[in-house]
């Protein structure tokens, strides 16, 4: 199976294959279930709100908005 990593410089976000669709995950917090890995992309890449991000606002880490433009990882 194949996921998506985003470096960022507050680290890695990870787009990932879950149990009901796709996982956003940053470090060890699951930040929501997505029906695909693109509405991940494009919701962090437009600032996801998350309890567990309320130190960090995702609009501001130049997120790439196309899952094309993630690493792929395999998983």
């Amino acid at each position: 199976m194949k996921g998506f990593r985003f470096g960022s410089p507050q680290g890695a976000f990870y787009i990932l294959p879950g149990q009901d669709g796709w996982e956003a995950t940053f470090g060890n917090e699951t930040l929501g279930e997505f029906s695909s890995p693109q509405q991940a992309a494009d919701d962090l890449a437009r600032g996801l709100t998350c309890p567990h991000l309320s130190e960090v606002d995702t609009s501001t880490l130049e997120i790439p908005e196309k899952i094309g433009d993630w690493e792929i990882v395999h998983v």
